[in-house]
């Protein structure tokens, strides 16, 4: 098993976004999305940190439906459950080899 501790934290700012969604104030989950696209924009900056196609496509994802969840909080609602869950499926890929 292949230890990637800067997917493991992308991986748990997502989840928590989604959880928040339910247990406290929605601009909790925007901030953790948005630590989530800093992270790994600055994570391309740190010399041995590999930031892949799935972690860019991951924060341009983030970058384009952020701002979702002032006006349109069911479909940053549905956004967001589908990105954990396309994190979680990358995770399972990641953690038995199937990449």
């Amino acid at each position: 098993m292949q230890d990637d501790p800067l997917f493991d934290f992308i991986l748990y700012l997502i989840t928590s976004a989604r959880t928040s969604l339910d247990e406290r104030a929605i601009y909790g989950s925007y901030r953790l999305i948005e630590g989530a696209s800093r992270l790994i924009e600055a994570a391309e900056e740190i010399p041995g940190l590999d930031v892949d196609d799935f972690l860019r496509a991951t924060r341009d994802s983030i970058d384009r439906n952020k701002t979702r969840m002032m006006l349109e909080k069911d479909v940053y609602r549905t956004w967001l459950t589908d990105l954990a869950a396309g994190l979680a499926s990358e995770s399972v890929k990641r953690n038995t080899g199937d990449n």
